[in-house]
C-alpha cells in the first residue's frame, strides 16, 4: 500500500457506513472477495430490524466506497446512497429505489438511484477491462446483481427530494410495494491505485493567492504534466477503438450549442505520485464514428473543469470601481492545460521527477484543506464550481488569517 496516498485520502475523504448482505456474486479472481462468500456491500435504509454486519469505508462519489486492500484500494461502485432521505430502502431481500429519467446534471439518460442499470454495468465492465488491457493500474475483481429491485419513476433530483421530504417512511414503503416496477440493479468491484481526482486538485487552483501557498512555476509544471498525461491516456483509449464515454444531447445550451455528456473529464482521472489512471467507465463503448474522438477530447478539456470557469472571481471592492478583476493565473492555467492535453494526445507527453509528483500532490492536498477551512466550506464538499466561485467572490479573508494559513502549509 502506498502510505503517502493513503494519508492523503484519509485527509480528503469522509467515512460512511455500509452493511454486508447475502447476495450471489461473481468474483473473477480467486480469493478476491474481501468479505465472506456471497457477502456484498450495500448502503440502504433497512426497513426492518436486521443483524447484517456494519462496517466503515471512505466515500468515493455518492454511490461508491473505497478502502485499503493489498497494494491498492478496493472500490465498490453502485452500492446505494450513504446518507440522507434518498437512501434506497431494503426490506426482506428486496431493494426499493427511484429511477430518474430527466436529470440534466447527470451523464445518463436515466439513473437508477444509488445503483447501476444493466447497460451502465456492461459499459463499466467494458471500459475497465479495456483500461486494464492497456496497462492502466485498475483491476476488475467482480460484480453482483440484485435481482429483486423495484423502482418508482421520478423526473429529476428536485422532484425526488421534494417527494421524499413530504412522504412518511411507512407511506413510502407502501408506495414501493404497490407501484414499484421490477428491474435488476448491479454493483461492480475493482482495485484502483488512488481515489484522488485531477479535477479535485484543480479546485484548489480556483482560489486567489494560491501562488502565495505554492510556487507558481511548480504549479505550471504540475498542470502541464497532468494535462499531457490525461491526453496520452485518452489517445491510447481511442487508438484501441474505445471511448471513455461521450454523447451529444438534443438540448441547446445557453450558447446555442447542443449539450455534451461525457465521462471524459478531469474528475474521472485518478492521480498518485506515480501517474494517472482513468476511472468511471459507465458510458464507455466502442468508437462508432471517428468524429466522436475530437468531441471526447474537447470534453476532457472543458467539461466540469474548474480551471475553465476563469473570470468569475469578482472581489467586492472591485465592484465600486466598475472593474471585474479576473483570476488571471487561473486563466493562464486553463490555456496551459488545454495545450498539454493536445501534446499528450499527439503522443508528445511530458514527465516530472517522481519527487516533484510526490511533493506537489502533498502541497495541493494540504492547500485544499487550508482553503476549505479559510472559506468555511463544508468538509464533505468534494466539488461544486459555481458554489465555490460564489463563496470566493463574496468572502474576504483577513491578511492575518491568510498568513497563519501559509505558516501551517
Amino acid at each position: 500500500m502506498n502510505s503517502l496516498v493513503g494519508n492523503h485520502i484519509r485527509n480528503l475523504r469522509h467515512k460512511a457506513r455500509f452493511s454486508l448482505i447475502k447476495n450471489s456474486s461473481d468474483f473473477f479472481l480467486d480469493c478476491s472477495n474481501p468479505f465472506d462468500k456471497d457477502q456484498v456491500p450495500i448502503m440502504c435504509d433497512f426497513y426492518q430490524d436486521h443483524d447484517f454486519p456494519s462496517l466503515e469505508a471512505y466515500e468515493s462519489g455518492n454511490r461508491s466506497i473505497i478502502f485499503e486492500r493489498g497494494e491498492g484500494w478496493f472500490k465498490a461502485k453502485g452500492i446505494g446512497i450513504p446518507f440522507g432521505v434518498s437512501k434506497p430502502m431494503y426490506d426482506n431481500g428486496k431493494i426499493y429505489t427511484h429511477l430518474l429519467y430527466d436529470e440534466p446534471n447527470m451523464c445518463h439518460k436515466s439513473i437508477l438511484w444509488g445503483f447501476m442499470q444493466e447497460d451502465e454495468y456492461n459499459c463499466e465492465l467494458y471500459g475497465a477491462k479495456k483500461a486494464e488491457q492497456l496497462g492502466q493500474r485498475i483491476k476488475i475483481l467482480g460484480s453482483t446483481c440484485f435481482n429483486n429491485t423495484y423502482y418508482i419513476r421520478m423526473r429529476n433530483r428536485n422532484e425526488l427530494f421534494e417527494e421524499l421530504h413530504k412522504t412518511e417512511r411507512e407511506k413510502l414503503h407502501q408506495n414501493f410495494m404497490e407501484k414499484g416496477i421490477k428491474t435488476k440493479a448491479y454493483s461492480i468491484y475493482t482495485i484502483v491505485p488512488s481515489d484522488i481526482r485531477v479535477g479535485e486538485l484543480f479546485y484548489v487552483l480556483m482560489f486567489p493567492r494560491i501562488t502565495e501557498l505554492i510556487d507558481h512555476s511548480l504549479i505550471r509544471e504540475y498542470v502541464e504534466w497532468l494535462g499531457s498525461s490525461c491526453g496520452r491516456l485518452l489517445r491510447t483509449f481511442h487508438d484501441s477503438g474505445s471511448l471513455h464515454g461521450t454523447w451529444v444531447g438534443d438540448r441547446a445550451t445557453s450558447l446555442g450549442l447542443r449539450d455534451v455528456h461525457s465521462n471524459s473529464y478531469t474528475g474521472n482521472y485518478l492521480v498518485d505520485d506515480i501517474g494517472l489512471t482513468m476511472c468511471d467507465f459507465d458510458l464507455a463503448k466502442p468508437v462508432d464514428k471517428e468524429s466522436e474522438k475530437p468531441i471526447e477530447k474537447w470534453a476532457l478539456v472543458h467539461i466540469e473543469n474548474p480551471l475553465y470557469y476563469a473570470g468569475s472571481f469578482i472581489p467586492k471592492d472591485s465592484l465600486t470601481q466598475g472593474i471585474a478583476k479576473k483570476n488571471l493565473f487561473r486563466e493562464e492555467l486553463a490555456v496551459l492545460f488545454k495545450k498539454a492535453v493536445d501534446l499528450g494526445y499527439d503522443e508528445q507527453p511530458g514527465d516530472l521527477e517522481k519527487s516533484l509528483k510526490r511533493d506537489m500532490l502533498g502541497l495541493l492536498v494540504r492547500a485544499k484543506q487550508i482553503m476549505w477551512k479559510l472559506y468555511n466550506l463544508p468538509e464533505d464538499l468534494v466539488g461544486n464550481i459555481y458554489y465555490i466561485d460564489y463563496v470566493v467572490s463574496n468572502k474576504s479573508i483577513e491578511e492575518s488569517e491568510f498568513k497563519e494559513a501559509i505558516s501551517n502549509l
